[in-house]
């Protein structure tokens, strides 16, 4: 194996160059602005000697030193994109959906990376691909053991809530909602609606109002000022889930 010492991942050294390509762009604009000078950087291209190495399934760069033998010639292009183009190619992000690291326990880093390499960045990907092509596809390709990806499979199946806060109300708007539902608990969680099955909800032990339900997150129209409490959801299937919430811990968000 190379000598790794000062190496970086791939991401990084690229991220860090675009990084800086960012600030020099933005230093020309602010010149452009000022002086009336009117160019830009449009193509950037490098040619790096580099040693080249995989350490726990990460390709790792470091640029070779004088004289070194057993090198790699790394040749990096960049030219700059448009907004049309970035959102056409850019990967839709959910900000609710879990990563696999936070939905799924005992997953190494190297096993996560392994599922990032054919898609499944988090549990919504993951149940995807079991639907489109089987664990034994997501094994093979990933070469994520079979057993360690029944084991995440599993706990990714299970119903679960991680956090509940309560919902900030427009003041504008509270006086035309319904007395019942102006205070408002996100409940934050996976498969909190499993195949659009939309729990019961209580609050110690009283039943309060379901106001939208998916996956990762469930809305109860709480009783008002509820700043702690034992939560309960129970599904049409019998399942049920309780949870003791504290909203002075969590805050708002």
């Amino acid at each position: 194996m190379a000598d790794l010492e000062g190496a970086l991942p791939l991401e990084e050294l690229l991220n860090a160059i675009s990084a800086q390509l960012d600030r020099a762009q933005t230093a020309l604009t602010l010149k452009a602005q000022t002086t009336a000078l009117t160019f830009a950087v449009k193509d950037l291209t490098l040619d790096l000697r580099a040693v080249v190495d995989v350490a726990d399934a990460t390709l790792m760069v470091r640029p070779a030193l004088p004289g070194e033998a057993d090198v790699s010639m790394l040749k990096l292009s960049f030219t700059t994109v448009t907004r049309p183009m970035l959102e056409e190619h850019a990967v839709e992000m959910q900000a609710e959906e879990p990563a696999l690291a936070d939905a799924v326990d005992g997953l190494s880093e190297e096993e996560i990376r392994r599922l990032e390499w054919v898609g499944v960045r988090n549990l919504k990907d993951l149940n995807a691909a079991r639907a489109r092509g089987g664990s034994h596809n997501i094994s093979r390709l990933s070469r994520l053991p079979a057993d360690r990806l029944r084991q995440a499979l599993s706990l990714a199946g299970q119903r679960a809530v991680s956090r509940v806060t309560p919902v900030p109300m427009d003041p504008a708007s509270v006086d035309s909602l319904d007395p019942a539902t102006r205070f408002r608990l996100r409940v934050r969680g996976r498969n909190l609606a499993p195949g659009g099955a939309v729990p019961m909800a209580k609050i110690d032990g009283q039943d309060v109002r379901v106001l939208d339900a998916g996956d990762g997150e469930v809305l109860v129209a709480a009783p008002a000022g509820p700043l702690a409490g034992a939560l309960t959801l129970e599904w049409p299937d019998g399942q049920r889930l309780d949870h003791r919430f504290d909203t002075t811990l969590e805050g708002a968000s």
